[in-house]
Parts: C-alpha cells; sequence; structure tokens
C-alpha cells in the first residue's frame, strides 16, 4: 500500500546515529532514540554490565504498572471497555513492539496530567516511546496484510488519543488548523483508510468484536437543552444558505448524520461517548476539506457536533479541548455567521472574548 498522508504522515526520516543528536532528528524539533539513550534525563539510562539484557528498565516496568492498574481504566466510560484496552498490552504488544510504546506513550501523558510536578520527565518518556512507535509502525502500514493489520489499526487509533491527551495545541482545532490542514484530522482519517485498505471484515480482533459488542447505554440524563429544535433551525439555515450550490446534498447530510449522532447519545444508544466521533469520520473529504479551508457553513455545523464532544471532558485525555475548538470556530467565522452558534457555545458554557 502507498503511503499517503491519509496513513498518519508516519513517513520521516530515520536516525543518522550522528552523536550527541542526529541531524535529522534535530533538524525535525524531536527527542531522537540516540539523544534520549546517551543524556542523563533519559527514560532509559545506562546500566551496567552486569545487568541482564532481558530486564525492563524501571520507567518501562513503572508504566507498564501504571497502564495495567490506572490508565486503561481512564479510556472507557464501562470497566467492560477498560478490560479490551488492558488486554491490548499482552494480546497485540508482544508481537507489535509499537502498539506497546503507543501504550506507554499515553501512560507517560496521563501520569503526566496527574502528577504536575514531574510533567515534564514523564512528557519526555512519552516523546522517547511515540518517536520509537513511529519508526517501527511506518513500513507495518506500507505492508498492511491479514497478521498485522489490527495492530495497525490499534496503533492509529491511540495516537488519536495521544494527541488529545497532549492537550489544546495553538492553532490546532482537531477538525482544521489555523493555517487551514489539521494534523489530528489526517490522523483521524488514517483510521478509515486503514479499515479500507483490506476490507473491514479482516480486523478479526479489534474492529469487528467492537462492532459486535452491545453494552449498556450512557446516560441520557444531560441532554443539552432543546436539542431537538436547534438542530431542526440549524439544518433549516444551512439549507437556506446552500441552496443551489454544488455542496448543498454535503451540507444537508452532514447535518442529518449528526441529527442521528445525537438521538444515539440522547436515546439511549451509544454505549461509549467517543462514538460521537462517528460524525467526522463520516463525513465526505470534500466536506472536511471545506472545514479545513475555514468555510463558514461546516464550521458552522461543526460547532455543534463539539456539543457532542463536550460530554468527553470528564476524560483526562479531553481536558479543555471544547472551549479551544470553540474559540478556533468563532475566531474564523465573520461576525455574521457568530449568532448561529450561540447555541452551542452555551451548552458548553464557553464566552467570547
Amino acid at each position: 500500500m502507498k503511503q499517503t498522508d491519509c496513513d498518519l504522515e508516519l513517513n520521516f526520516e530515520q536516525c543518522d546515529e550522528t552523536k550527541p543528536q542526529c541531524a535529522n532528528c534535530k533538524r525535525r524539533g524531536v527527542h531522537c532514540d540516540l539523544t534520549l539513550r546517551t543524556t542523563a534525563t533519559s527514560p532509559h539510562p545506562e546500566r551496567d554490565d552486569k545487568t541482564s539484557a532481558v530486564d525492563l528498565p524501571m520507567s518501562e516496568i513503572e508504566l507498564t504498572y501504571h497502564w495495567t492498574t490506572s490508565t486503561c481504566h481512564s479510556i472507557s466510560a464501562w470497566s467492560e471497555g477498560a478490560t479490551t484496552w488492558q488486554a491490548l498490552m499482552a494480546d497485540m504488544g508482544f508481537d507489535h513492539p509499537y502498539v506497546m510504546h503507543l501504550l506507554f506513550a499515553l501512560t507517560a501523558l496521563h501520569l503526566a496530567f496527574c502528577r504536575p510536578s514531574r510533567k515534564e520527565l514523564y512528557t519526555t518518556t512519552a516523546d522517547y516511546h511515540y518517536e520509537r512507535a513511529l519508526a517501527l509502525v511506518t513500513p507495518e502500514i506500507a505492508s498492511i496484510n491479514a497478521s498485522n493489520c489490527d495492530a495497525v489499526l490499534i496503533s492509529v487509533q491511540t495516537i488519536c488519543f495521544i494527541s488529545w491527551a497532549r492537550g489544546p495545541q495553538p492553532g490546532e482545532y482537531l477538525a482544521f488548523g489555523q493555517n487551514g490542514r489539521s494534523d489530528w484530522l489526517v490522523m483521524f482519517r488514517g483510521i478509515r483508510t486503514t479499515l479500507e485498505s483490506l476490507g473491514r471484515d479482516q480486523f478479526v480482533r479489534s474492529h469487528v468484536p467492537a462492532l459486535r459488542y452491545k453494552g449498556r447505554p450512557l446516560s441520557v440524563q444531560d441532554a443539552p437543552a432543546a436539542y431537538e429544535k436547534q438542530l431542526d433551525e440549524l439544518h433549516g439555515h444551512i439549507s437556506a444558505i446552500s441552496k443551489d450550490t454544488p455542496e448543498s446534498e454535503d451540507n444537508i447530510s452532514a447535518v442529518e448524520i449528526l441529527r442521528s449522532c445525537y438521538e444515539n447519545r440522547y436515546q439511549g444508544i451509544d454505549g461509549e461517548y467517543h462514538i460521537a466521533f462517528a460524525w467526522l469520520f463520516r463525513m465526505k473529504d470534500d466536506f472536511l476539506d471545506r472545514l479545513q479551508q475555514r468555510d463558514p457553513t461546516p464550521l458552522l455545523i461543526y460547532a455543534h457536533f463539539v456539543v457532542l464532544m463536550h460530554d468527553m471532558e470528564r476524560f483526562w485525555y479531553m481536558k479543555g479541548w471544547t472551549h479551544h475548538v470553540m474559540g478556533g470556530i468563532f475566531e474564523a467565522l465573520a461576525v455574521e455567521h457568530r449568532m448561529w452558534i450561540r447555541w452551542p457555545m452555551a451548552m458548553i458554557g464557553w464566552i467570547a472574548p
């Protein structure tokens, strides 16, 4: 399979082993494997010759412990979901080291969130494992097959979680960026690219079980006020401003899919909060391209999606994202369009500056 941007932008130059830091990694502004192995701040300090080659560095022992006892339980709304995530380390991590490195990276970011006084250390550790994972998973994506497809899919999904867990970044609003293009959206769209590469029925250890699992529905007690009426008004407005345009069908479809996501979430169907991202997953490429170009019509619809995303703020890895994204939408919209995002602004408690 040819690698493209939809393959999560995992093409990057390998370390050239120049000491004390490789030139390629220095130019890209990342912590390279060589530097982290040879500096005092490395999460993997040098061990003496008497240390067994199979011994784990203390940081990896710590990360393994916290993954199995804490982090895996913080990802899902239910204990059943935590069990599924917990099993990934044994089911795929040992056979596919890049999965292990990504789980370590996510765990390190969780520790950075929980222990602010040691944030720099844990963030450095997360960067180390993230870079190691990218180097290993890149060739796997290029040669995806039945034996590695589940591990690749889990990796792409975990990369999206890691991006959330790093916290809101200046100019990055998930579905669009300040300069148009969104790195996170490239990664998110990579999930669909991965599934389509072989056919969804081939992902027997990841995607297929997730589709078959019917868990408990989420609480419907926190439905946003009068969302049905608001979505009706949004539908009418989008229909009016899109009339007789080539984008009309896609715009109206985006509102209708969003309505179904609201109904699934607030009428006792969805079993996980992150299922709301099915809206972005189902959007056509042309619609997402216009969203990244900051076309006001997709932005108005996206603002109403942010209300669904706000429910995920209960998870540590989504803290701060909804206000950050709404602020980006507000800034991107011309004054005459901003009145149409008053309702989603009110629902998430964001006040314009």
